[in-house]
C-alpha cells in the first residue's frame, strides 16, 4: 500500500556545492551608482518595470481567481509574486536618487566668515 512512500523516502539527499569567485571592490563604484540612477528616465527601462508590474499582477490574479490542481502550482505562483515584488523594490531603491543632506557649517567656518565679513569695507551704506 505504501510502496510509493517507501521508495521516495529511501532516496539519498544530494547537495551541490557552488563556489563563487571573489570579486574585488569596484574602482568606479560611485560612477556606476550614478549611471544606474539615470536608468529611471530611460524609456526602455520604464517599459521593463511596467512589464514586471503587469506580470506580477497577472500572477496575482491567477493565484486569486483560478482553481489550482496542486499545492506546488500555488507555491510557484506565490514565489513568482514575491520575487517580482522584490525585484521591483530593488530596482526602485537603486534608481531613486535620495536628496543630498545639507550639512550645517562648522563653528570655525562661521567664525572665519564673520571675521572676513567684518574686514570688508562697505561703500555707500550708512
Amino acid at each position: 500500500m505504501f510502496k510509493w512512500f517507501k521508495k521516495s523516502s529511501q532516496e539519498p539527499v544530494q547537495y551541490k556545492i557552488v563556489e563563487l569567485t571573489k570579486r574585488g571592490p569596484q574602482s568606479n563604484e560611485e560612477g556606476i551608482k550614478e549611471s544606474v540612477a539615470t536608468l529611471a528616465s530611460h524609456p526602455g527601462f520604464v517599459w521593463l518595470i511596467n512589464r514586471l508590474e503587469l506580470q506580477r499582477s497577472a500572477l496575482k490574479s491567477k493565484l486569486d481567481l483560478e482553481k489550482h490542481e496542486t499545492l506546488r502550482e500555488v507555491d510557484f505562483l506565490q514565489a513568482g509574486i514575491y520575487w517580482a515584488g522584490w525585484l521591483q523594490q530593488e530596482t526602485a531603491r537603486m534608481t531613486t536618487k535620495l536628496p543630498q543632506r545639507k550639512l550645517d557649517p562648522f563653528e570655525e567656518e562661521l567664525v572665519a566668515f564673520r571675521e572676513l565679513d567684518s574686514a570688508i569695507e562697505r561703500v555707500g551704506e550708512e
